[in-house]
């Protein structure tokens, strides 16, 4: 080798670390940012226009004919509206079928409502969690007063008079659809489906009878007292002001759910955790089960937000690291068959889930991480696939009308 004029030897160049390929499968970073971009920009973010209000007015309409018809429903009542349906993981439900309503197909905007069925204000509730699985809950009628005992009678078991979470979802889904005589009703599991048409915009709003309390669950008082990532973001009552009671499928049982927390916790979340939770919602859709879905996908994000730093999961170029992240950490969890509870870590959300199920969702996470571009790419077909029967239902075929 030549020496350099000067005589110094050269030295050489200092070596770069190789991070724009992924170790597993091999794919380049560059090209799954760039899918994960595409998708976040193809898939409808929150929207706005005077359809959707109307779509609103027009399910708050038929909710009041609801209450008219038995009085069961509170007069005056405080509903909770969440962007995006159950599919999104906004509330941890169970549809109980593996029936999807899609995109473009069935729906162009979707929501999640919370509707309260009791006024427990001023009640000195008290949840009886003894008799069922962890994270669930019992709750009595008895302290209410005989009004409401007399009403909820048909949908309470026991000499307690235990409300009956599966009874309330039934007798919700039939009293809705008594009601919505012009709209589409589906009964999902513990939720009522409902898809509002005004225009030529088809709005999905996912209606889960709920109770709603106000304070912070004992159970989860542990959790309150820990530091966490929002700690100076979010005023405490924001995150501990009040919980509910979802429906769940075990009979008389309820499912303990922090969805007014959840909704002002998305609010500070990182830009590109979004995306990858989006993305990898999207590429594991199809895949998941009754007993794991979207929302478990979520409660893999929060708790990223803990161990992770804001200037990491905040960076715009990390999105494709931090979707890839979130694929690992759900397959560790099925390996070890036990993913925490954000809110009470006690409470393992995979403990009811059969191990076959769990193979089964092993095995295709398995494949997706193998060839992570080939989902990736998949999604962003879904996604214009999506476009293009929206797009299709908004101006149908003049041929086929004239004929």
């Amino acid at each position: 080798m030549a020496s350099p004029p000067d005589g110094h030897q050269l030295k050489p160049a200092p070596a770069k670390p190789l991070t724009d390929l992924d170790f597993h499968s091999g794919a380049r970073i560059e090209e799954l940012h760039q899918l994960i971009q595409e998708y976040h920009a193809r898939s409808p973010g929150s929207r706005e226009g005077p359809e959707l209000h109307l779509a609103k007015d027009v399910i708050f309409s038929l909710l009041g004919v609801v209450q008219n018809s038995d009085g069961k429903l509170p007069a005056v009542n405080r509903y909770l509206l969440l962007s995006g349906g159950v599919q999104q993981g906004t509330v941890d439900v169970d549809l109980g079928i593996p029936h999807h309503l899609s995109l473009g197909g069935d729906y162009d905007a979707d929501f999640t409502l919370l509707v309260p069925i009791l006024n427990a204000a001023g009640v000195p509730v008290t949840l009886d969690m003894k008799e069922s699985p962890p994270g669930h809950t019992q709750i009595s009628l008895q302290p209410f007063d005989p009004a409401t005992l007399h009403r909820w009678s048909d949908c309470c078991l026991g000499d307690e008079a235990y409300l009956s979470a599966e009874l309330v979802s039934a007798w919700f889904a039939r009293s809705f659809a008594a009601a919505a005589k012009d709209v589409r009703v589906e009964h999902r599991g513990c939720i009522t489906s409902v898809v509002v048409l005004v225009g030529h915009c088809r709005v999905l709003y996912d209606l889960v009878p709920t109770v709603a309390l106000k304070g912070w669950p004992e159970v989860a008082q542990p959790w309150l007292a820990q530091a966490h990532f929002w700690d100076g973001k979010l005023m405490d009552e924001e995150v501990s002001g009040g919980f509910y009671l979802l429906p769940s499928t075990s009979g008389a049982s309820w499912r303990l759910a922090f969805s007014t927390s959840e909704m002002h916790l998305r609010k500070i979340l990182p830009l590109p955790l979004l995306q990858a939770f989006r993305a990898a919602t999207a590429v594991l859709g199809h895949h998941l089960s009754a007993g794991l879905g979207p929302y478990h996908i979520f409660t893999l994000v929060l708790r990223a937000c803990e161990r992770l730093p804001a200037s990491y999961l905040g960076r715009e170029e990390n999105a494709a690291h931090t979707w890839l992240g979130l694929l690992d950490d759900l397959s560790a969890c099925l390996v070890r068959r036990c993913l925490p509870h954000y809110f009470l870590p006690q409470w393992n959300v995979l403990e009811g889930l059969p191990h076959r199920e769990k193979e089964r969702l092993a095995q295709a996470l398995a494949r997706v991480r193998a060839d992570p571009s080939k989902f990736l790419r998949r999604a962003v077909e879904g996604a214009k696939e999506a476009t293009r029967l929206a797009k299709a239902f908004r101006t149908p075929n003049v041929s086929a009308v004239a004929s």
